[in-house]
Formats: structure tokens, C-alpha cells, sequence
């Protein structure tokens, strides 16, 4: 086996260190003085004392020992010594790499390049100031204010501020004359208009509390920083600082993160109005030292234009042309919050929109006395005759006043993103944009970087910035395969390539029989179509196992009696396993209440097929059958494949282990000001192999990302494994292990607080002093690294990504703490996102390979398809739940709003009472 080296490029050119730190690269304060070797370590103040239990960097090539043949051969698991949750400075800390085997060794070494660019540094203090302007303009000019302001401002002369467009101003040296609070008067001009109009506002400064920000943090972060400590002052002043300059660029529009370039030609259309902008997205990131991530990014932005003419097109009529209440509804909502501009006579009006009125010819408000319609008004007053009088209006400028526009004389002003959800036919085409190849992504981010020339620029330089053109160097690894067993008594093996298998001539682990089924018909499908179906569904489930008899009944019905048909079929065929539900496609109504009413009404597990799947041109696609029949095996009980016990990761074979996924779903961008609820779920394994799993929902606070009611959702999965998984005396698990999705960085410190604790009180209701040890680990995919193959022999499928097994766990990731990037799936189209993997808590000391090989093969193990996915089982798992809670809710409210949570959550209380897995 070959041992695969974490960080070779840099270990060799580092000089010794004192005390396991020497390693580990400096961090931003002489980045510039040197390759990877630490400059003046012993100036560097003390991190948290669990740093000195380990080595900071991976040890030299020579030093390290032979890498084991298989997995089962990885260094020894420590017995469970359960290490009580340690606070420091007030939060719980996440444990350091171990001592010993602190970096992962399995798996044949693999060049790497990622998109993170290093950084160097040349200040060391940097100053922040707070700006305020009365009275309060809109949020596009209070920056425009606070710009011209700087640029004007004596104070200001021969420095260089960045502004964040909110409140934060900084500089690389102090302003004269600025260390209290100023009152200044500003004169403002308004360029925009025709003559420029002067505005006088008022301008507040102020240092900040500390107004010194001092980069050595970053140094000392980059040495011993913990992950619920980030320095997040100097990342956010350096942020600025970077991207301040291409910003002011008048072909560029930054929205947070992300810097987008207007198109020079004809934009991407999306339909509906929409056009694709592209650009790159750039952040600071603090790795073994401070790299700038850069990726290529892409936003759906409204498309300029008179309104109705966009109106027209969005509902593919001709311009004036009216349409129905609830379009007219619907397009005041996509336009609301938009900026649109008016001629208002001396000069072009840009305002906020509020949505849209009556039309013009109805409208009426009190003009010299009398009432007139907005129609009079422009005919009379400003001599505009309207072509388009019985189009709605548009309501501009403040809330609190009724100010109406006809709709043809306002235009959607330019650059401004669409926020509102995108139709499935806008997301299939921004997906086709967006899904480019590895090796032109690569090209796209290289070419990003060198246009904004980060050594040129003149923001960049005086705060003593310079970025590296080229991408950095990785040594990663691939892991090895795992081999998979399908049949009785797990006898026939399998081994896949690529992240991908073909399960021909393979029976199911535990095959299941469907001999008490029935058939919903909502769309035109013929019978003879429903038969074809029904005996190809017969044949491919034979194929793998599973005995099927003919349906108790083949009915049809429509919407308005799909619930009720449903129910009634219940009570005729108490027997019923599962009722099949044909609908006419995706997205299709019927679907949720489908689920809503066999999940929670009538307790019978569904199965919705699309009628494009029922009547094939050439009948029934058989590689759709054998993905049906893979759902239905899990959801009556049944197992379809396992990992071959000699690669059985050992966690799973030493001790009986419950493995939990969880995940929370909240409002769409579009619903933020609904009011509607944040969705938990959380799923445990059941059995001893981690294959079957069963499911907790909970409505909880909008937008709140901890897991409030965990306790109970975790102490009801531990019961769950006790009756069905219990082989031990006591049937509890004696260790858990975590995975936690949809956590960003920020809120690791809460969510690892609240959430660690709840199991643990979860532990003790189930028995008093029962404390089996946890692993909780973060799993990250919103995010923005990319990896990279340097040889072009590494390339895998069509997008010359790297191959599933991919994983990186040096230079980019947390220079402390146990974290890693890991590519487990084969990209089906454009570049594969790694999933980043950080342990936040660790009782049982596991080694890194153990912890790594587990995440790998457990995304072998999703039971909806035959290929490995991009995230482990049981998180894909918990996000199916999630979003089926999000279906519950929206069907179960409807039109009766005055619904109780506590109600709904009765409802969806009662999913216990299904099979395990319900929800694939």
C-alpha cells in the first residue's frame, strides 16, 4: 500500500519548530518572507492548551509508517472513555487532531490543485470606523452618500478606505484628526439626475471600541485558532479590501460575496424575464495559512425593460394584453422590493416598487380639489396619452404613501438579481449553464483572479495585500472502494467503479413480497398502459427478489377525490400495503397530498409514478422499473445491499452503534416574510449495519438552525434501536455518531452547545448514567471549494473531475482541528463539489481513518440508487424528511390558516406508526 502524504511540498522546506508546532505554516504576519516555513513562532501568543497535545502538521515522508492494506488493519480504536464537554472562554471547544494518527493515511496519493489562492500580507494593523448618515437614505444611497463623502473628505486624503456599504469604513492607517465622534455637514449631488440635485445630510464618524485590528490574530488562528473562535474583525476588513476595487468597476455589480460582470452582448435568457449574469464568488479563508477562495459563480437577475413588456413576456401574451387575477398576483409579488425607474419630467426616477394597483383608467386619488384617474392625471397634466390604460399600475416610493405609475411608463431598472423561487424550467436551464467541466471551471477561476488584478490594484496595495495567480498545490488521496454484497446471507460481492455499479443479476439483501397493492389513476393513462406497467414493475422486481401479485384494484379519480378515494380504499382492503398514485409529473399537487394522507392519515406507505414512466413510447423503461423496485424494497422493510463485511468499517463491527443524520429545511427565499416554520428532522439507524432507518419531525421557529425539541427527537430514536436493533443485554447503543447538515461556521458554537447537550440528556432519560461516547460531525455542502486533478490520468467521466474516494485533510482545511474535504460521488454533469466533513465532538477518539472510511462508505449505502452519493446515508436521509415535513406543512395549512402548530405537529407525530423508511 502506498502511504499518501498529507503535505509534502510544504514539510519538506519547513525548518524545525519548538514542540510539535514547527509544522504547521505560519500564519499572515511574515507569510511574505517565505515559502511555507514559520518565521518567529516564539512571538506568537498561546493558543488554547489542547493544541499541545498534538503535532500541528503532518509528520515528515520518512517518518511516517507503513499505510495498512485494508481498512480493518487502521491503527486500534481507543477504548470508549467518554471526555466531558470542556468550556473555554465560554463555549465548548472542538478536540484537536489526536496526538497519534492525527491525519488520515489510507488510500493511493493523488495530485490535487484548489481553487484557494494564497495570501500575503505586508501590514500588520489595520483601523475601523463606524459611519452614519441622518437622515436615513435608501439603502443605494446611503452608499452612494458615504462614497462620495470619502472621496471628497479632507481627512481622507492620500488613504485609501474600503466602506461595506452598511456602517464599517477601514483603513490601513489611522486618520488624522478622527479619534472621537465627528458631526460633519455634506452636501450631496445626486449625479443620476438631470440637473444634479444637491441633498444636505448629515455625516456621523466614529473609531469603533477597539479601532485598531490587529492581523497577528490571523497569525495566531492559523497556529492554534479554534473553529467557535474566528477572528472574524481582520477576515472582514481584508475582505473588503480585496474586492473593493473591481466593485467600483462600472461593468461590475457585487452582490455580498459574489462579483458579477453586466454582459457586454446579448445576456443567457432564462425565460420569464430572468438572464443569467456570471462572475466569481471570493472570501478569505484561514487554512494552514490565509488563502483566498475564489470560484465561478452565476446569479439570475431580472432582465431591464419597459414592465409590461416583461409582464407580456412572462405570461406569453402580447404586450397590453390583460391577464387573469391570479397572474397579475403573482407578477406584483416577482416585482416587488425591484427598483424601477419613471420619467418624472426634469429628471429619470428610480424608486422601490411595492407591487402593483388598479389599472390607470381606474384608479382615482384627489387632484385641485376633485377626483381624478391616474389615466386623467397624465393625459391632462403631463400631456402623456397611455396605449395601455387597463393595465395595472405600479406602486412606488414609500409604503405609507399611495404613489401609482402606469405600468407603461415604468421600467425595471438594471442589475438587480430575481429573488424569488425560479420555475423548473428557469432552474433546468440555469443548471445547464451553470454545469461546466472541471477543466473549464479551473480555466474560468484562473481568468477571474487575473482580472482583478490583485497587485495593481490600488485598494489591494495600500492595505499591503498581494494573492498568488496560481492555484494551491494539494497531495490528497483516493480511498479505497468499498465491496458491496447483495443476495441471501450477503453471498454475492460486487465492487464498483467509478462510484458507480451495476446491480444485473443481483438480488436483495432481505427481499420483500408486495402482494396487497392498489393503483391510483389521476392522469389519462390508458389500463393497457397500466398493465404494461404493472407487468414490467413485476419483472424487474422479480430480478432482484421481490414476489409481486396482481393490484387489489386499478382505479381511476381526479384531485378533488383523490383523498377521499384514498381513504376509502383503505377501509375496503385493510391488507394494503402501498398504494401506487400515477400523476401527471413532477411538481404535480397531487403529490403532497399523496404523502399527507397515506403518511398521516391512513398510515399506508405511497408510491407516486409519473405517467411519462407509465407510458413510454417504448413501454416502461427498465432501468426506471429496477430504481422503483430499490424504493419499494426499503420501503416495506426490506434491505437491498450492504458493505462486504472484511471493509466494514470496524466502528461498526467492535460495538453496536446507532448512526444519526439531521437536518433543518427553512422558508424558501421567497417565503422569509411568511411566517412559516423551520422543519427539523433527524433519523437513527435501526440495525446493527446501518442500513434501515427511522425518522423524528419537528416544526420549530423560522429560521432557527439548532435542533430545539433534540432531547425527545433523539431519545425516540434510541428507543426505536432498542426494540428493533437490541442484541446486547441492554439493547442500547454503546456509541453514537452524529452527522449534522446545514451548519454554517457561525453557528458552530451554538448548534455544538445546544445540541450535544440535548443528546446527552436524551441518553440519560433513556437510563440513569447511561453515557455512551458521541461523534458529532458537521457536514458542509454549501460552501465553495473545488479540487482539481493535476494529472489528466486522474480525470474521471466526462466532467475530468477528480474520482469518488477523492479527500483532502491538509493545507486547506482547519489548522487545528480534525476537518476534512471529501468527494464521494462521480459528477453525473459540470464540476464535483466536495463535501466538507469537520468533527466538532469526539468522545471515542477515533482515528482519522476510521472517521474518514466510515463518511466514504456510508455514502454507498443510499438506497434509492447504484451509485455512491455526495454525503453520507443517513443526512440525505434526514434532508428527505425534512423537505417531507415541509410538504406536510404546506398541505396541511392550505387555506385554514388558523391551524395550530401544535396541531400540525400532532399530525406529523403520528409518521412513527410507519414503516422505517417511508420517506425514499
Amino acid at each position: 500500500m502506498v502511504i499518501c502524504v498529507s503535505c509534502e511540498l510544504f514539510v519538506e522546506q519547513r525548518p524545525a519548530g519548538p514542540q510539535g508546532v514547527q509544522q504547521r505554516p505560519a500564519g499572515p504576519q511574515g507569510v511574505q518572507q517565505r515559502p511555507a516555513g514559520p518565521q518567529g513562532i516564539q512571538q506568537r501568543p498561546a493558543g488554547p492548551q489542547v493544541v499541545q497535545q498534538r503535532p500541528a502538521g503532518p509528520p515528515a515522508v520518512q517518518q511516517r509508517p507503513a499505510a495498512p492494506q485494508t481498512y480493518q488493519q487502521s491503527p486500534a480504536v481507543p477504548q470508549t472513555q467518554v471526555s466531558r464537554p470542556i468550556a473555554q472562554g465560554g463555549a465548548l471547544r472542538p478536540p484537536p487532531r489526536q496526538a497519534a494518527g492525527g491525519e488520515g493515511t489510507l488510500g493511493r496519493p493523488i495530485p490535487l490543485s484548489a481553487n484557494h489562492f494564497a495570501i500575503t500580507m505586508r501590514k500588520q494593523i489595520l483601523y475601523h470606523y463606524d459611519v452614519d448618515v441622518k437622515p436615513l437614505p435608501s439603502k443605494t444611497l446611503f452608499r452612494k452618500v458615504v462614497e462620495q463623502f470619502l472621496e471628497s473628505d479632507a481627512r481622507f486624503n492620500n488613504i485609501r478606505p474600503v466602506f461595506d456599504s452598511k456602517k464599517n469604513i477601514y483603513t490601513a492607517c489611522r486618520v488624522p484628526g478622527l479619534d472621537s465622534k465627528l458631526e460633519i455637514k455634506f452636501e450631496f449631488q445626486e449625479m443620476d439626475r438631470d440637473p444634479p440635485r444637491i441633498n444636505e445630510f448629515t455625516i456621523y464618524l466614529q473609531p469603533t471600541g477597539e479601532v485598531e485590528i490587529d492581523l497577528a490574530a490571523l497569525a495566531s488562528y492559523c497556529q492554534s485558532g479554534s473553529s467557535v473562535d474566528i477572528p472574524l474583525r481582520p477576515i472582514q476588513a481584508l475582505d473588503i479590501a480585496m474586492k473593493y476595487g473591481a466593485a467600483q468597476r462600472p461593468t461590475k455589480v457585487m452582490l455580498g460575496s459574489c462579483l458579477l460582470s453586466k454582459p457586454t452582448g446579448r445576456a443567457h435568457e432564462l425565460g420569464g424575464g430572468v438572464e443569467v449574469w456570471f462572475g466569481h464568488f471570493q472570501s478569505l479563508r484561514l487554512g494552514w495559512k490565509p488563502f483566498l477562495n475564489v470560484d465561478a459563480t452565476q446569479r439570475a437577475f431580472m432582465r431591464s425593460g419597459k414592465v409590461h413588456m416583461i409582464m407580456a413576456e412572462m405570461f406569453n401574451t402580447r404586450p397590453g394584453e390583460q391577464l387573469y387575477d391570479r397572474d397579475y398576483m403573482d407578477f406584483s409579488k416577482k416585482i416587488a422590493t425591484l427598483k424601477v425607474s419613471y420619467n418624472r419630467g426634469q429628471y429619470i426616477a428610480t424608486v422601490g416598487c411595492n407591487g402593483l394597483k388598479g389599472s390607470a383608467s381606474t384608479e382615482k386619488f384627489e387632484c385641485d380639489g376633485k377626483q381624478v384617474t391616474v389615466q386623467q392625471y397624465f393625459e391632462k397634466k403631463l400631456n402623456i396619452k397611455l396605449q395601455y390604460p387597463n393595465l395595472p399600475c405600479v406602486w412606488v416610493g414609500s409604503r405609507e404613501k399611495r404613489n401609482l405609475v402606469p405600468m407603461e411608463l415604468c421600467s425595471i431598472a438594471e442589475g438587480q438579481e430575481y429573488r424569488r423561487k425560479l420555475t423548473d424550467f428557469q432552474t433546468s436551464a440555469m443548471i445547464k449553464v451553470a454545469a461546466t467541466p472541471a477543466d473549464i471551471r479551473k480555466k474560468k477561476i484562473l481568468d477571474s483572479v487575473s482580472s482583478m488584478e490583485f497587485n495593481r490594484d490600488p485598494y489591494a496595495q495600500h492595505f499591503g495585500i498581494s494573492v498568488d495567480s496560481q492555484m494551491a498545490k494539494i497531495q490528497g488521496r483516493v480511498l479505497p472502494t468499498p465491496k458491496l454484497v447483495y443476495g441471501e446471507r450477503e453471498s454475492t460481492p460486487i465492487t464498483p467503479k467509478d462510484g458507480v455499479w451495476n446491480m444485473r443479476n443481483m438480488k436483495f439483501i432481505e427481499a420483500k413480497s408486495m402482494n396487497a397493492y392498489g393503483i391510483l389513476n389521476i392522469t389519462r393513462c390508458q389500463d393497457r398502459d397500466i398493465e404494461t406497467f404493472v407487468m414490467a414493475l413485476t419483472r424487474a422486481g422479480r430480478e432482484m427478489g421481490m414476489t409481486m401479485g396482481n393490484p387489489l384494484f386499478n382505479r381511476p379519480c381526479n384531485l378533488g377525490n383523490l383523498e377521499n378515494t384514498m381513504k376509502e380504499a383503505k377501509q375496503r382492503f385493510p391488507q394494503l400495503q402501498i398504494i401506487f398514485v400515477i400523476i401527471n409529473r413532477k411538481g404535480d399537487p397531487a403529490y403532497e397530498i399523496v404523502k399527507r394522507v397515506g403518511d398521516l392519515d391512513i398510515k399506508i406507505t405511497t408510491q407516486c409514478i409519473q405517467q411519462k414512466n407509465v407510458q413510454g413510447r417504448n413501454g416502461p423503461d427498465p432501468s426506471t422499473m429496477a430504481n422503483i423496485c430499490l424504493k419499494l424494497n426499503a420501503k416495506l422493510g426490506g434491505i437491498n445491499n450492504l458493505i462486504s463485511r472484511d471493509f466494514r468499517p470496524k466502528v461498526l463491527l467492535e460495538q453496536q452503534v446507532i448512526i444519526m443524520g439531521a437536518d433543518v429545511t427553512h422558508p424558501g427565499a421567497d417565503q422569509q416574510d411568511s411566517g412559516k416554520p423551520s422543519i427539523a428532522a433527524v433519523v437513527g439507524s435501526v440495525d446493527p449495519r446501518a442500513s434501515q432507518y427511522c425518522c423524528e419531525i419537528r416544526i420549530q421557529k423560522s429560521k432557527q438552525e439548532y435542533i430545539e425539541d433534540m432531547e425527545n427527537m433523539v431519545y425516540n430514536l434510541l428507543r426505536k434501536f432498542n426494540r428493533v436493533a437490541g442484541t446486547t443485554s441492554t439493547g442500547k447503543p454503546q456509541r453514537i455518531i452524529f452527522y449534522r447538515d446545514g451548519v454554517s461556521e457561525g453557528q458552530f458554537a451554538k448548534v455544538l452547545e445546544w445540541e450535544l447537550s440535548a443528546i446527552r440528556r436524551a441518553c440519560m432519560k433513556l437510563e440513569s448514567g447511561y453515557n455512551p461516547p458521541v461523534t458529532f460531525i458537521v457536514v458542509q455542502k454549501r460552501h465553495h471549494t473545488r479540487l482539481f486533478p493535476e494529472d489528466p490520468r486522474d480525470e474521471c467521466g466526462r466532467g475530468k473531475n477528480v474520482p469518488p474516494g477523492t479527500i483532502v485533510d491538509n493545507t486547506i482545511v482547519h489548522p487545528v482541528e480534525q476537518d476534512f474535504f471529501l468527494v464521494s460521488h462521480q459528477g453525473i454533469q459540470g464540476t464535483s463539489r466536495p463535501t466538507h466533513y469537520h468533527v466538532l465532538w469526539d468522545d471515542a477518539k477515533l482515528h482519522a481513518n476510521e472517521i474518514q472510511m466510515l463518511t466514504y462508505y456510508m455514502c454507498y449505502l443510499f438506497t434509492r440508487c447504484t451509485r455512491s452519493v455526495s454525503y453520507p446515508a443517513p443526512c440525505y436521509y434526514s434532508h428527505l424528511v425534512a423537505f417531507r415535513g415541509r410538504q406536510y406543512y404546506d398541505n396541511l395549512t392550505g387555506n385554514r390558516q388558523s391551524v395550530t402548530s401544535s396541531t400540525l405537529q400532532a399530525h406529523i407525530d403520528s409518521t412513527r406508526d410507519l414503516s422505517f423508511m417511508f420517506f425514499v
